[in-house]
């Protein structure tokens, strides 16, 4: 039987195919053989069992769990049908997926060229879109099911690096994953030397020259949360909450925060397993925070988020993208105050950075995908003439086109 660690491993594999495909694409030199690798990767996960239309995957401690790995083998397909036919089959996959997603992907770029005239040259001083900085996971790329395996697609990447080397001056992506040891890099496949990667909402960076930083932690802060993520450790390496290591967000120890899945969208656990590990980090919070200092605990439903506080104790709170964005801003010098950046998110954590971007000029623009009603307010309460789209593949394709609308108007 296959398994969740195999899982992982083949989607290790096809990262690295991936970032080698990308490359290829800018150098002009085709990548059959890593082409070959995406068609035997996919065709291996097509040949794993299935049970009830979902596969069957091992999970270890004799546990199984059912799955329908949508992000991994779509994605795959879509690669290989941009790869081996080219753009226009993949927009017709895309259209059939999506209701109207032609028309929507051009409204799209007309609000960008009303926003950012493209009448300069890229990385010159009158370049009218000076900066990009987005969200990943359910902005500019699809969600999955476990982040591990969350790997970005080529033609995404591709998209994406078109539009951060010929459209825009400097472009961050600002992710509340850590950076690393599965975090925002590994997962990423896109062009070397093009993006800022900022993990952890922003409390660190690695530039596009790989020069790294990270937020200042008050050293008591932070032997609080290695003392708890020490002990998180030991209650997952449990029989019983192993289970949390391998589904979802998994195990993700980022700067300042810690992320423990509790469920993932395939309702792998139950309810009353899922409910009682919430209750054991609640109670471990408790126990090594009591005065509730420095630990802040957040329930999604899905992940359990535990969270470093900033500030004194009368005026302590948690640090969100809103201050990521403050730091990203004081270290890479990004100047929002001069406008002209494009601010791209999709859920409520994204609004404080489009709040701070406002903020520091009205020029800047907001652009949020799959928004409900509720957040849409949210969105436009700080930031009225915002740009709302349906789905990441909008967005990435709408950058892309983008790139050859100014090309065609300048």
């Amino acid at each position: 039987m296959s398994s969740l660690e195999q899982l992982y491993s083949l989607m290790g594999s096809v990262a690295d195919a991936r970032r080698r495909l990308v490359r290829g694409c800018f150098e002009d030199s085709p990548g059959v053989k890593d082409l070959d690798l995406l068609k035997r990767a996919e065709r291996e996960i097509d040949g794993w069992p299935r049970r009830n239309n979902r596969f069957v995957l091992d999970a270890g401690a004799g546990r199984q769990i059912e799955t329908a790995l949508s992000y991994e083998v779509e994605e795959l397909r879509r690669d290989i049908a941009f790869f081996e036919q080219g753009r226009s089959a993949l927009m017709q996959r895309l259209s059939q997926q999506w209701s109207d997603f032609e028309a929507e992907v051009q409204t799209l770029v007309g609000r960008l060229c009303d926003s950012f005239p493209p009448a300069g040259r890229a990385g010159s001083s009158d370049a009218p879109l000076r900066l990009l900085v987005t969200d990943r996971d359910g902005t500019t790329n699809n969600y999955c099911g476990r982040y591990r395996s969350s790997v970005q697609s080529a033609y995404n990447a591709l998209f994406l690096c078109r539009f951060a080397r010929t459209a825009a001056t400097r472009s961050v992506i600002l992710s509340s994953a850590p950076l690393d040891n599965g975090g925002l890099i590994d997962v990423s496949v896109n062009l070397e030397k093009t993006f800022v990667y900022a993990g952890s909402k922003g409390r660190e960076y690695c530039s596009e020259n790989g020069v790294r930083g990270r937020y200042a932690i008050e050293p008591e802060r932070q032997q609080l949360l290695d003392r708890f993520n020490g002990r998180l450790q030991q209650l997952l390496d449990t029989d019983d909450n192993h289970i949390f290591t391998l589904i979802g967000s998994a195990l993700q120890f980022k700067f300042g925060q810690t992320t423990v899945a509790r469920q993932d969208v395939d309702n792998t656990v139950s309810e009353k397993q899922s409910q009682q590990f919430l209750e054991a980090v609640r109670q471990l919070v408790e126990e090594l925070d009591p005065h509730k200092r420095f630990l802040r605990i957040e329930d999604t439903g899905t992940d359990i988020e535990i969270i470093l506080t900033v500030g004194d104790d009368e005026h302590s709170g948690d640090f969100d993208k809103g201050d990521g964005m403050d730091y990203l801003d004081r270290e890479l010098k990004l100047e929002l105050e001069k406008g002209g950046a494009l601010i791209c998110g999709d859920t409520a954590s994204d609004v404080p950075m489009a709040r701070r971007a406002v903020e520091r000029s009205a020029e800047n623009q907001v652009l949020f995908v799959g928004a409900n009603d509720e957040l849409k307010r949210k969105v436009r309460a700080v930031a009225p003439s915002a740009i709302f789209v349906s789905s990441p593949d909008v967005l990435v394709c709408g950058l892309d086109r983008y790139c050859v609308e100014g090309n065609h108007r300048r």
